[in-house]
């Protein structure tokens, strides 16, 4: 950011500290500036139902593409315009660091985080940092310094926030609202998506979502798609097709995937990751958080991981990955090895098991008991 973006921004929010908190109004953020998405639009989603005069507000690099159904206003993110929001909210929610300088006497900032941790995050990791992120740390720490609550969905993790984000505020067990609609999948799931992505109908859908890796490189990501829905097909039954679904930081690079768009299709487009998951009926990935989530559809969900040692390395696990519910494949052989295998009974022991073992709140209701929160500030009864 050059000198005078940075004087422009610091002469904003001091102007901004003077504005009025207009109580009824709630600002949203989603991993800096992303659409319609994560945590903070599952909260949006339930103030909306609410009968309430409220002001919700979305900031979003693209608004033309933010996504954001009616009753919802978009602002884009990291402009003054912004910043005026920011100032004038009674509540802030982010699913990510904020980044926001000054939080006014009468404003709230809900944390809502995103994502069950198996790879180390925050403090347990800047020892690792690059001289380019070196500052992460500091300005991770004032971000802490304002939140008023951290949203969690387990006890595993609420011990993650409480010892590892340099905070030591309130931690809110409430659940993740993002996964309610894994809790209770819609059941037009599968049909928004078929008709968003333009896929056959009557196709059973199995997705693989790998995460990054740290130097942007593609050559883990070499699962046998085709073998891979041979061996649904032989196990589960039914005709099944591929959906593949790059993370964010590699999404530019799933042109230099290929993708028959008869067996195989590309889905890093699609926005609404939870509503995706819903429509799933297997799930491949593997060090992504989103395992975890889609455990809660009780339906199948595979590991297939060929740098785990390598991976290790850059970001170790809090856990031991094998302890995991989901079978875990180190090559194309082994996976389709584990599908054929593949224990119904057994995995719903595991899961049940696994998340009893990490205090995981369940219910369906995160999203409603975030806006009950939000709302006792807003009408000023926190």
């Amino acid at each position: 950011m050059s000198i005078g973006k940075k004087l422009q921004k610091g002469l904003a929010w001091t102007l901004g500290s003077v504005l009025p908190v207009k109580k009824n109004k709630i600002v949203f953020t989603s991993y800096y500036g992303r659409g319609y998405s994560d945590n903070p639009k599952a909260v949006a989603d339930e103030l909306l139902k609410r009968d309430e005069d409220l002001d919700l507000v979305w900031l979003a690099n693209d608004p033309e593409k933010a996504g954001t159904p009616s009753g919802v206003r978009v602002v884009r993110y990291d402009t003054m315009a912004a910043i005026r929001e920011l100032c004038t909210a009674r509540v802030w929610v982010d699913n990510c660091r904020k980044g926001a300088r000054h939080k006014k006497a009468g404003q709230y900032y809900m944390q809502t985080w995103h994502g069950f941790a198996l790879k180390r995050i925050e403090r347990d990791v800047a020892d690792t940092l690059s001289k380019e992120d070196a500052t992460y740390a500091a300005y991770a720490q004032r971000d802490s310094r304002q939140i008023d609550a951290i949203i969690s969905d387990s006890t595993f993790m609420t011990k993650i926030y409480q010892q590892s984000f340099w905070y030591d505020g309130p931690v809110e067990q409430y659940g993740s609202p993002r996964n309610d609609i894994l809790v209770h999948p819609p059941k037009d799931a599968k049909e928004k998506v078929c008709r968003a992505l333009h896929l056959p109908e009557g196709s059973n859908l199995v997705m693989y979502a790998p995460t990054f890796r740290a130097d942007g490189s593609l050559d883990a990501y070499s699962l046998d798609y085709h073998a891979v829905c041979a061996a649904c097909e032989k196990r589960f039954g039914g005709k099944w097709i591929a959906l593949v679904r790059l993370h964010p930081h590699v999404m530019q690079r799933a042109k230099d995937l290929h993708f028959d768009n008869k067996t195989t299709f590309d889905a890093t487009a699609f926005d609404d990751m939870q509503l995706l998951l819903s429509a799933c009926d297997a799930v491949i990935t593997d060090y992504s958080s989103l395992m975890f989530d889609f455990a809660l559809t009780r339906r199948p969900c595979f590991q297939f991981a060929t740098d785990i040692d390598a991976y290790k390395n850059d970001r170790n696990f809090y856990f031991p990955i094998d302890d995991t519910p989901f079978p875990l494949a180190k090559s194309n052989e082994e996976m389709m090895q584990h599908i054929a295998a593949f224990d119904e009974a057994e995995y719903q022991r595991d899961c049940a098991a696994f998340f009893e073992k990490m205090g995981f709140c369940v219910d369906g209701k995160a999203s409603a008991r975030c806006a009950d929160w939000i709302l006792e500030r807003v009408k000023g009864n926190p």
